[in-house]
């Protein structure tokens, strides 16, 4: 599922691009933000909708609605032969375009049908949380089915992310580079469909993006384009400074990154954070790998977050999951392990570390045995960092997460707060 507000049912190409991997959609009618769009994948043809979740595959809590409410059904087929049929089992009732579906009974759903779960109209009580009024949207009916060998020319391999491998592409309309990464959703422990629900729902210039989704009609295979990133990821930005000293080229040792150009990384990279946590998201894995680089310019890179395998839309987490190195102490601690969005904080300060020395910012290995190994803070004489920069760090890397600045909060921060950026892209407040 991903957030959405209402939209004109006269859909563009490119929403079916994007949906290529549902056969259909609800958008919530109602005004409470916290109702979001319920997604039918292509891969379940049959959706069960109800109050017991033993019962049902999406849940519609509250007092209108039946243990077992009602089941929304597809064919498996596209364009004309499609069909699309919802069974009322409900003791509250289902309306379709205002008619009530008798129980037991089916009804044919058109693109642009009005359903009420429960009731006709808007239920207002509880701030609007159980008005289950949406749109049906149909996707399979618009569905072109496309081999990506028809629509790109495949290049290099790129590397493997969260859950799969990553290709450079070429679209054929346009010419224009593309990043396809390939997921075999069975083969996988990872959340496929949760990456996709949360960059479908994010727009941030220092956030990847995902111009559409695929799924192979005959394998267990999600195709994602992404955008391409030419510069490569953070970690090679460190690398290649440790071996050519391009940026610092006479100085002591050890240097990293200068201190100006961290600061201009962390700046793109707090607003990008900031931003996913404003909209309920947790990335869990943020690491120097899953920061990408628009282009090869050394001292002003243009980054983006990538790779949203492990990002959750929960308040809270009780998984373990991530990088060692960078993982929050309380992601790691099996007892208890409960977290949340400031774990990424902590991530985000092991990053501006590692960049400030450009070695392993712990004085060991860290591991799950070694939790605390320490971190090499007699390395950051002032050369390498200022106080300000110094306190902000010391404030991301609290092992006390509700001493943890957020990332939010970071911005806000003197080390950050009279920075001024060397890319003008960021046009909207936090």
């Amino acid at each position: 599922m991903s957030r959405s507000t209402h939209r004109n049912t006269q859909h563009q190409q490119s929403d079916y691009e994007v949906d290529q991997h549902l056969w259909g959609y609800l958008t919530p009618l109602g005004s409470n933000p916290n109702l979001l769009r319920i997604d039918f994948w292509r891969i379940s043809p049959t959706a069960k909708l109800g109050r017991d979740p033993s019962k049902n595959t999406l849940i519609l809590p509250g007092p209108h609605i039946s243990a077992a409410h009602a089941t929304i059904t597809w064919n498996g087929r596209n364009g004309a032969a499609s069909e699309i049929t919802l069974t009322d089992s409900s003791s509250g009732g289902t309306w379709v375009a205002g008619q009530q579906v008798e129980k037991g009974k089916s009804h044919r759903l058109k693109d642009g049908d009005e359903i009420g779960f429960g009731a006709p109209v808007a239920i207002e009580e509880d701030d609007g949380l159980y008005d289950h009024r949406f749109i049906f949207s149909d996707v399979s009916t618009n569905h072109h089915i496309n081999r990506l060998d028809d629509l790109y020319v495949y290049g290099k391999y790129l590397g493997a992310g969260t859950g799969g491998c990553v290709r450079l592409a070429t679209e054929k309309k346009t010419n224009k580079a593309v990043a396809i990464k390939t997921m075999h959703y069975l083969a996988t422990r990872m959340n496929v469909f949760g990456e996709i629900s949360v960059m479908e729902r994010v727009l941030h210039p220092h956030i990847l993006r995902m111009s559409s989704v695929h799924h192979a009609e005959t394998q267990p295979i999600i195709y994602l384009v992404l955008e391409y990133m030419p510069g490569g990821d953070l970690l090679n930005y460190m690398i290649k400074e440790f071996d050519t000293r391009t940026l610092w080229p006479n100085g002591p040792d050890p240097r990293g990154i200068p201190e100006h150009i961290c600061r201009e990384i962390m700046y793109q990279l707090c607003h990008a954070m900031a931003f996913l946590h404003a909209q309920g998201i947790t990335h869990r894995d943020l690491k120097p790998e899953n920061i990408l680089l628009l282009d090869k310019n050394m001292e002003a890179p243009f980054i983006k977050v990538a790779d949203f395998g492990l990002a959750s839309l929960k308040d809270e987490m009780k998984n373990f999951c991530g990088t060692v190195i960078y993982a929050a102490p309380e992601v790691l601690d099996a007892a208890p392990r409960r977290y949340n969005y400031l774990a990424d904080s902590f991530s985000t300060g092991i990053i501006l570390f590692s960049m400030l020395i450009l070695m392993d910012p712990w004085r060991s290995k860290r591991t799950m045995e070694c939790l605390s190994p320490g971190l090499r803070w007699n390395l950051l004489e002032t050369y390498l960092l200022s106080p300000a920069g110094f306190d902000l760090l010391d404030h991301l890397v609290n092992p006390n997460p509700q001493e943890r600045l957020s990332l939010a909060g970071a911005l806000k921060h003197l080390w950050l707060k009279a920075h001024q950026p060397m890319h003008h892209t960021l046009t909207f407040p936090l």
